[in-house]
């Protein structure tokens, strides 16, 4: 999955402030109504296809930690490019209203055309508190007019939004996911980023790869379905003030714990170069993955069983063994298993 810039994501941006430019759809503005270029769409479309994309996250279309204003958006108006929306814009307010009651039905009947259907994902705001329950009520509810047949995720830690019906699909970060596991919230997913430090997994530089890479184990034992992955390329200082360069400067100039922010770096001719950190998250997936083969195999709860095998407490997104070798102990009694349950099944036994 790949987020999808139709507009300037609005993530970690100084309120009054803004980012670079980025966005695939042309806006052409004639008073009260819209038009809407999508070729610039569709060939992101095309490049996800080839380098094997399965799945479109569309930017959000309010602003982070409360959804109270517009993400930025640039449109054509009397021959000029300007911009038509920000954070001068009431995210309630009739103007913007009227311009998604306009570019949603547009975008969707495009989905529609480029045969996305069960591959596209919304969102409406990253990251909102319980005091801003009733912001993202009023724009959950805008968007679900013209979005209620796709999924529509967001990061957040109160259990309160979905509990109200505000949003389907949570995204719980790790250190509040309690509430939506105890309540049995089906398809869920998770994530973490900076403030999640605290006895759980993360990927900082001052961590050990163990504690990275334990996030498949615990994806696998509560069926997680998805993680939410903040912080790819994200080469710039807090609220996207300034670029930095990653190799300098690896804590978005002292706002975040270093590697936070970014688990690539800007190599020779636009390939990114990988971090360890990344690396080691992709064996915390294949990880996962292994656990999965192995319940196929033997069954659910055997699994669960050779998983916690030998540990004092059961596994949590909390409470989990610290040391690398019992993690690669662990994996290795997994890979063990599977051959054995293999070799067992071509014996027909």
């Amino acid at each position: 999955m790949l987020l999808t810039p139709i507009f300037t994501p609005p993530l970690d941006t100084k309120i009054g402030g803004e980012r670079p430019t980025v966005q695939l759809v042309d806006v052409y503005k004639k008073g009260n109504q819209y038009s809407f270029g999508f070729e610039r769409l569709k060939r992101w479309v095309e490049m996800c296809d080839r380098c094997g994309v399965m799945y479109f996250e569309f930017s959000h279309l309010f602003t982070q930690w409360g959804a109270k204003h517009a993400p930025k958006i640039m449109a054509e108006e009397n021959g000029q490019l300007m911009q038509i929306f920000g954070w001068e814009t009431d995210a309630a307010g009739g103007e913007y209203g009227e311009f998604l009651d306009q570019f949603l039905p547009a975008l969707v009947q495009i989905i529609k055309e480029y045969d996305l259907e069960n591959r596209s994902y919304f969102h409406v705001s990253d990251e909102p508190y319980l005091d801003h329950l009733t912001n993202y009520s009023h724009a959950s509810e805008r968007l679900s007019r013209h979005l209620s047949g796709f999924p529509i995720i967001d990061a957040l830690s109160n259990y309160e939004f979905y509990e109200k019906g505000f949003v389907k699909n949570p995204i719980p970060a790790s250190n509040h996911i309690e509430p939506f596991l105890e309540n049995g919230v089906r398809n869920l997913w998770t994530y973490y980023c900076c403030s999640q430090y605290k006895s759980v997994s993360n990927r900082f530089f001052c961590f050990p790869s163990a504690r990275n890479r334990i996030i498949g184990m615990q994806m696998f034992k509560y069926q997680i379905e998805g993680f939410l992955h903040w912080g790819y390329n994200f080469w710039n200082s807090q609220y996207s003030i300034r670029a930095i360069d990653p190799y300098r400067t690896t804590d978005a100039d002292e706002a975040f714990p270093s590697g936070d922010a970014f688990v690539v770096y800007p190599g020779a001719n636009g390939q990114p170069v990988e971090s360890i950190r990344f690396a080691v998250f992709y064996e915390a997936l294949q990880d996962m993955r292994a656990l999965q083969l192995l319940e196929e195999l033997i069954g659910r709860e055997e699994t669960l069983k050779l998983l916690e095998e030998g540990m004092e407490q059961e596994l949590t997104f909390r409470n989990f063994p610290s040391d690398a070798d019992w993690l690669l102990a662990c994996k290795e009694t997994i890979n063990r298993k599977i051959a054995e349950a293999v070799r067992h099944m071509s014996l027909g036994k």
